[in-house]
């Protein structure tokens, strides 16, 4: 599955040609008024936000400032996209807070690369992770279905975030033995168990974590309606 990104542009020719090479690596949403996008926020999970800085009803730095306040943001990445190289737009940009400054001029694969960086480091480093109705507090060391908590073991909140933080890669088995247990041996029963014993505390979790067999590959999959 596709990490799913928004795009945000006045634009009708930059909405059509950056969604199209988007749409290559993402799955993407996109915007051509921003209050169209801050309406429709709360109903979705984005894991990176690229917003156009020169637009005639808000700019990118007041969509930026109005996001970053709403209750339901997740902290992903938020990279202002432009054409304007000029430096008080880009230590505008830094100074706000945003991850990254985007010039139009630079190359599909460059574009591609460095919004797949940003995600990637927002997901090692975050402290909530939300994903559909599950949420992880990862300060508190709890985790929510729908808002109700969920107990579960140390090792289990690290597996689980360790299988999310990488979503939608299958994870080799060894590198998710690496990250939990280091170097002790880890049978394969123990791992079953775990996977076990989280998929069924995670009943009302529309996803469930699967072996694939033949492949020692882990990975993170919609849960099949019975």
């Amino acid at each position: 599955m596709k990490r799913k990104i928004a795009y945000i542009d006045d634009s009708d020719l930059n909405l059509e040609a950056w969604g199209e090479f988007l749409r290559g690596d993402f799955e993407v949403d996109c915007f051509q008024r921003a209050k169209s996008f801050l309406k429709s926020y709360p109903q979705r999970q984005y894991e990176a936000i690229l917003v156009d800085l020169h637009m005639p009803e808000m700019n990118g730095f007041e969509v930026y400032e109005t996001l970053v306040q709403h209750p339901q943001y997740n902290g992903c990445p938020i990279l202002i996209v432009s054409s304007d190289t000029s430096e008080e737009a880009r230590v505008k940009s830094f100074e706000l807070g945003a991850v990254d400054f985007i010039d139009r001029t630079l190359s599909v694969e460059q574009i591609i690369a460095r919004v797949n960086a940003k995600i990637q480091f927002f997901k090692k480093h975050r402290s909530i992770i939300e994903f559909e109705n599950l949420k992880i507090d990862l300060t508190k060391l709890k985790v929510f279905i729908s808002g109700n908590e969920v107990q579960m073991t140390f090792i289990e909140i690290k597996f689980l975030t360790h299988i999310l933080r990488y979503y939608p890669e299958a994870l080799p088995k060894e590198k998710v033995i690496d990250y939990i247990w280091g170097n002790a041996v880890v049978m394969d029963n123990t791992i079953y168990t775990h996977i076990f014993n989280l998929n069924s505390k995670f009943e009302k979790w529309p996803y469930e974590i699967r072996i694939i067999k033949g492949q020692n590959l882990i990975e993170l999959v919609e849960r099949k309606e019975s």
